[in-house]
């Protein structure tokens, strides 16, 4: 069985892989991507459905980590009302206040909603995480270091807050235990690494972006070369961090270690949604293709996961 096994509605290939080469701790690792997290919230809603948990690590990062912590409290629907219909509101995304110096997305407002108005019922989720690891990453601001929050610890929505704060975008970062954290993005944007330093050796993992996009640098290159990199201040090396931590997941997916396998679920193309600014209908439709995928995933690879999970 090939290391990397790739699942996509595209792709017909998974129907015809031997899945006695899964094996180990199972992890569950969802990528970031602003609204574009709403393709993942659609593949962990279809997981919900069939009543599909035998994870024993769960990792995500900034929209990743939101989902997981829906997915963690059995919240079928609540990343998707979330996403549709509060990230498309003009007292989140605020554009003009953003030209005139202000932050680009309100995320005081907008984790008051979920903390008020739309709830998690973290009870439960505390239940049906039992002795699991379920973790938030994020990203020590003061040296761009990975740090992942454990909800079992603490406030979910403090971790989940901290793994969202995208730097320029929102300023201020989440201040915990005299540190300032900001979106996970920039230090370990897809964790996989994370999830097999911690000894899963048969990992998933939900992308938002198609198999083979990488990061490039070329437009800031570009900017630095404009304006100077002094101007850019913290945004280059933000940048060249995200970067590096990007890549170097994707390279780990390609091409795992001996003794892992990565199942990668992902859309088959560049999704309709964007990481902020999108509409109700681009969303919508991007969910709909995630729930697909992962309803095609249960199909295909199901059955063998549980097995695993089961020895």
């Amino acid at each position: 069985m090939t290391n990397h096994v790739p699942v996509s509605l595209d792709q017909i290939a998974p129907l015809y892989v031997r899945t006695d080469g899964l094996r180990g701790r199972l992890a569950l690792v969802c990528e970031g991507g602003g609204q574009r997290g709403i393709f993942t919230a659609g593949v962990l809603d279809a997981f919900l459905e069939e009543g599909f948990d035998p994870f024993d690590i769960l990792i995500g990062t900034s929209a990743g980590a939101q989902n997981l912590a829906a997915y963690m409290c059995a919240a079928h629907g609540y990343a998707r009302e979330v996403i549709s219909g509060y990230t498309t509101r003009a007292e989140f995304f605020r554009p003009l206040h953003f030209a005139r110096g202000g932050d680009l997305v309100d995320l005081d407002w907008y984790f008051e909603v979920l903390g008020q108005t739309l709830p998690l019922d973290t009870r439960t989720g505390q239940k049906r995480l039992g002795g699991r690891e379920l973790l938030f990453c994020s990203t020590r601001a003061r040296d761009y270091r990975p740090h992942y929050f454990r909800p079992a610890d603490g406030d979910w929505l403090l971790g989940l807050k901290a793994s969202s704060a995208i730097p320029l975008f929102y300023r201020a970062g989440v201040d915990w235990q005299g540190e300032r954290f900001v979106d996970g993005g920039v230090a370990d944007a897809i964790p996989v690494r994370e999830a097999y330093r911690r000894g899963a050796r048969t990992i998933v993992v939900v992308r938002t972006l198609p198999q083979h996009s990488r990061f490039s640098l070329q437009w800031a290159r570009r900017l630095e070369g404009w304006i100077g990199r002094e101007r850019l201040g913290d945004l280059l090396q933000i940048v060249e961090a995200h970067e590096r931590c990007f890549n170097d997941a994707h390279d780990f997916i390609r091409r795992p270690p001996a003794d892992a396998r990565v199942i990668e679920i992902f859309p088959h193309r560049p999704l309709q949604s964007r990481v902020l600014g999108s509409t109700r209908a681009q969303l919508d439709q991007d969910y709909q293709l995630g729930r697909r995928c992962g309803r095609y995933f249960l199909q295909v690879l199901g059955p063998a996961v549980m097995t695993v999970a089961a020895q």
